[in-house]
Parts: structure tokens; sequence; C-alpha cells
């Protein structure tokens, strides 16, 4: 609930009211105005009319909103109307106001919980075993981090079912925010429910964007956020959301895309997954805190000639007769395994090869729209085609089983999880092991080095990696925010905090408003003054 008051009004007659009002249909629906009243907040309706004792005293009043801004509906606007009646005299006054918009969290904000799927023994114990290693490793001094699960649901992709959001304003003691749990909007997707029933409580909240199909394209690991950064001009203090289109199939793009582009602040960004047989962002790119860049992050993104080439060098240098794959059958109780027994020369096909260079003009053609030319790493990738699934796991059939459609052969290192500025979480490849090594990890470890990060394996290969998911599929995170929305200026190594906004708006209160054109310098804010 944000403040608002009005000015006293000390020398008004004894017989006068005043009415504090919302005009606009829409607005009325989705805003509430309250008034103090003996020491609690009371719902002030349209009609209510404030005594001669309140208006000498100047009205404590609150607003807030029971929605969000949301496409072809509400858009957060709203005029509320003060009007004074003193004998024959009246008077008015108008603000406009507008909802803080929702936002997503992106990798440079620090990890506050970290969320997955429970598992056990009878119904899942490859999902239980998961959680068992993410525990003990969120567990670790360096790292130490809390684990919240969901109890109740087998839907072990936590990240698809819903994506972390905030929505903050400025207050007394520095921004007040409130964080928004946003459902992914595939209906039929009974786990999402959870979001609402076990994930909210006080201090955060949930929405709900409804319309989408159980498809891939839906799914909220194919909503990803880039970190803030400038581009021709243009400022993105909260950073951007990027989200994949499948161009083939109907809706093209994600459903809650349009939702976020409601927002109007982290302007999305449409990229090509259409190539990738489950088909979300997080399969290809990610983006890494880097102190050092000029944006303080870099873009980390698959190579798939470079995953296949570290196999022809290994086939070069006459390992070409060793497993292909490291990972033991059988590590778990009762469960048999089924980790492919091929060696490197009967995965080097003519058509993985082929496969994997045309996969990498489609990667080019990412990097081109998001139109990055430095601080951009390459993470070796090794895709294969031809990948099966359940009906019920969003795949459409024009994807699923195809010999064109890419998914990743190996569990995809670059599907993990960014834990701190030095920690990265990320799926064992079980790669080759040449010389007491996976070379696979060792190309890992080397290409995240280079922004300073420690990484951290995790099995995943039946939990997730077997269903077309790696870690980040299986895990999400709720995170801090650092800096202001509202602050235009894109922060860096040298950047000096701008005035406390609470504060701006408190001088302009004490200055009887001119202050007004001091916080639109600050925040860069056009001012529009209403008559």
């Amino acid at each position: 609930m944000a403040p608002l008051r009005t000015v006293p009004m000390p020398d008004i007659g004894d017989d006068s009211w005043g009415n504090v009002r919302i005009s606009l249909e829409l607005a009325r629906k989705n805003i509430r105005i309250f008034r103090w009243e003996q020491n609690e907040w009371v719902i002030a309706t349209n009609d209510y009319k404030f005594p001669t004792s309140h208006l000498r005293e100047g009205l404590e009043l609150g607003i807030d909103a029971r929605d969000t801004r949301r496409p072809g509906g509400w858009d957060g606007r709203v005029e509320v109307h003060f009007d004074v009646q003193n004998g024959p005299d009246s008077s008015h006054d108008t603000v406009r106001l507008r909802i803080a918009p929702i936002l997503t969290f992106h990798h440079l904000m620090p990890v506050s919980e970290v969320l997955t799927t429970n598992g056990n023994d009878s119904v899942s114990p490859h999902q239980a075993r998961f959680v068992s290693d993410l525990n003990t490793i969120l567990g670790q001094s360096d790292i130490d981090k809390p684990l919240w699960l969901f109890n109740h649901s087998d839907d072990v992709w936590a990240q698809d079912i819903v994506e972390p959001g905030y929505t903050s304003m400025p207050g007394p003691s520095g921004p007040i925010t409130l964080q928004v749990m946003i459902r992914s909007s595939q209906a039929s997707r009974i786990a999402g429910r959870q979001v609402f029933e076990y994930l909210r409580h006080t201090g955060r909240g949930a929405v709900y964007s409804t319309g989408g199909t159980r498809d891939e394209i839906d799914s909220m690991g194919n909503l990803e956020t880039i970190p803030p950064y400038e581009f021709n001009g243009n400022s993105f203090p909260a950073g951007r959301i990027i989200e994949g289109s499948h161009a083939k199939s109907y809706p093209p793009h994600p459903h809650v895309c349009d939702y976020m582009r409601a927002q109007e602040f982290q302007a999305p960004i449409i990229l090509d997954t259409e190539w990738l047989a489950v088909g979300h962002v997080d399969e290809m790119v990610q983006f890494i805190p880097a102190p050092d860049t000029s944006y303080g992050w870099a873009l980390y993104i698959a190579d798939s000639k470079g995953g296949v080439a570290i196999l022809q060098e290994a086939k070069a240098l006459g390992y070409g007769d060793i497993p292909a794959f490291s990972r033991p059958n059988g590590t778990l109780p009762h469960i048999a395994g089924d980790v492919p027994g091929d060696t490197i020369n009967q995965i080097l096909t003519d058509k993985l090869i082929a496969d994997n260079e045309r996969f990498a003009e489609r990667l080019n053609g990412v990097r081109a729209t998001l139109q990055r030319d430095k601080d951009i790493h390459q993470v070796p990738i090794i895709f294969t085609t031809g990948v099966c699934w359940e009906y019920d796991e969003g795949v459409p059939p024009d994807r699923n089983c195809s010999k064109t459609h890419a998914a990743a052969l190996y569990p995809g290192v670059l599907n993990g999880v960014v834990l701190s500025d030095s920690k990265y979480l990320s799926p064992n490849p079980w790669g080759p092991v040449i010389n007491g090594s996976d070379i696979l990890m060792e190309a890992t470890n080397k290409v995240y080095g280079i922004a300073g990060f420690e990484v951290v394996y995790i099995d995943d290969w039946y939990s997730h990696h077997e269903g077309g998911g790696e870690v980040h599929c299986g895990t999400n995170t709720i995170r801090v925010p650092k800096q202001q929305w509202w602050d235009t200026k894109i922060p860096s190594r040298t950047h000096i905090e701008p005035p406390n906004s609470a504060e701006v708006f408190a001088e302009a209160i004490d200055r009887n408003l001119p202050g007004i054109d001091k916080l639109s310098e600050v925040n860069g804010l056009e001012v529009e003054p209403i008559e």
C-alpha cells in the first residue's frame, strides 16, 4: 500500500467536507483507497465524506492495487480525485498514478532461495537422489542457500511452472519490494497451482495470465532475463526479457510474452528456438556475472561445433575406441541403467557432425539477434536428434522423435544455475575420460573460469537429462533486487548511487511540490502535468 496524503487545510469552515474518489470504472475495480481511522486502515469508498476535522489535519490515506498491468485490460493507470466543499465554495485536485511493473530477476541479483520438486524412493527415486545431492551442495559453507521443496506434485520441472519476479516502489528507508510469483500460463499443468497454494505468503504474491497451452513454448524455462545494459541510446535498468519462438507452431511466441510486454519495462526479445526439440532459451543462452566487463556480465552461448570438435580431437589423438559416456549404469538400487555404451568413434557419425554444424548456424542467428559483439563465451554442447518423450511432457508431435530438432546428447552444462558471482551449479556432463579427466568437464571448467567461476557438478542424468532438461529446468531461484528499476542509469564498477527517491519525494512535499522536477532529473522521468 502506497502512502497518499493531502495538505492540511486549517482555515476551512466548520461545515466543510471532502471526498476522495477513483473516476474510471476499470480503475475502480482494481484500486482501493484506505483511510487511517482509530489506529487501523479502513477502506474509503467513492462516496465517503471526510469531515472538517480530518481535512484540517490533512488526510492520511493509502492506495493499493488488486491486479497488475495486463494486456488488453487494465494498464495500471489511475486518477485519484480530491473534492472539497467549503460552504458555497468548492475546489478540486487530481493526481495521476500508475502501478509499478512486475519485473523478473536476473543473474546479477543474489540468490535468496532455491526451489525444486521433492521426490521419494517409491515414486521418484532419481528425483529424491537429486534433491539430496542438491541439499548437500547448497549447505556448503561457501554457498549456504536455503532449499524450498514443492511437495505436492511429481512434476520435476520447477523452472517451468513459475517465474519468480518482484515489484517495488520508493520507501522512507529504501525501496519496498513485494515478490511476485508468475505462474506459467499452462492451465492444464496442474503443478502450477502450487504457486498459489504453497509458495504464496506474506510479502510474496502470485499472478496468473491464462490462455497458454501445455506446449513447451509456454513453460517458464523459455523465459530468461538479460541483466541491465544500454544499446543504441536505450537504457534497460531492470534488464530485458528473452523468450523463444517456435516459428512453425501456434502460437509463434509464448503467451506470457504479451503479459510481460504489458509491464512496459523489460521489452521482450524473441529468439529462435524452433530448431530445438523442447525449444527453451535456457538450452542455448545464459548471462553470467562478470565484474571486469563493461556491464558487469557476459553472454554464454552454446557452441555445437566446439562440442563436436572436442570429440574429434580425442579421436585424432587415438582415443576413438574409449567409451563416449563415463556415467556408470545402475547406480541406484533396483533401478537398471541405460547410459549408452557407444565409443567416441560410434558417436561421431556424419549425421551428428552435419547436424551440429547446422545448429551452429541457428546459434549464430541467435547471437545476431542479441546484437552482442563482446563479452561472449561459447560453451561446448553436443546436440543430437531423434529423441522421444512421453505425450504428457509437452513436446509437440512434430518435434517429438524428430530427426531434425536438437536435444542435448550429453547433459547440457549451459543449463545450470548461477548461485553467486563465483559459484555455478552445472549438470555433470559424463563425457569421455582421458588420463583420468572428463574432457567435457575440463572444457566447462575452462570457459566458466574465464568469468572467475568455480563449477560445482551434480548428477541429473536420470532425474532430468533423460526427460529433455537439466539442472536449471529442475530448479528455480528467488533473488534479491539490487538496483531500483526507476533508476535509468546503468550501474558500473564506478557507479555512484543516486539520491534516495523517497527523500526526493519528501523534499518535494516540503517545498510545495517543485521538487518533482528534481526527481525527474534524478530518475530520468518525464513529468506529465495534469490540470
